[in-house]
């Protein structure tokens, strides 16, 4: 399945359910951006070329993936809120990296925000 398409399955899962019992179907999505950051991060570290139009694909696919998340999350509880929240700094760290491309130490900074976005709702929510 493509990732927009779990994406879309997914949000209408978090739609129907409750946040606690939705979360965890956000596991799906989670291994795609997994696999798409490890792509990302060994361009900016310097570990693999430097790739910008690839950045570009990745950081817009995760941007809009965040999105529909975020609009997915249609429950008031605590945890939704929270679990929003988190979807839209990460949106915006990752807008942040998107625009400073053209800066790659910029950029791995930004980078480097976003990643911790990730480990930090992952802390939290017990992946």
């Amino acid at each position: 399945m493509k990732p927009f398409a779990a994406l879309v399955f997914l949000v209408g899962l978090c739609a129907a359910t409750t946040t606690a019992v939705a979360a965890p179907r956000l596991k799906p999505l989670m291994r795609v951006w997994k696999a798409e950051v490890a792509r990302a991060e060994p361009m900016l570290t310097g570990a693999a070329p430097y790739d910008e139009a690839e950045l570009r694909r990745i950081l817009g696919s995760l941007i809009a993936d965040a999105q529909g998340v975020e609009a997915g999350m249609t429950s008031g509880s605590a945890q939704a809120l929270e679990i929003k929240s988190r979807f839209s700094q990460f949106e915006a760290d990752a807008a942040a990296t998107l625009q400073s491309l053209g800066a790659k130490d910029r950029a791995k900074n930004h980078f480097a925000r976003m990643r911790g976005d990730c480990w930090s709702c992952h802390d939290v929510f017990a992946d």
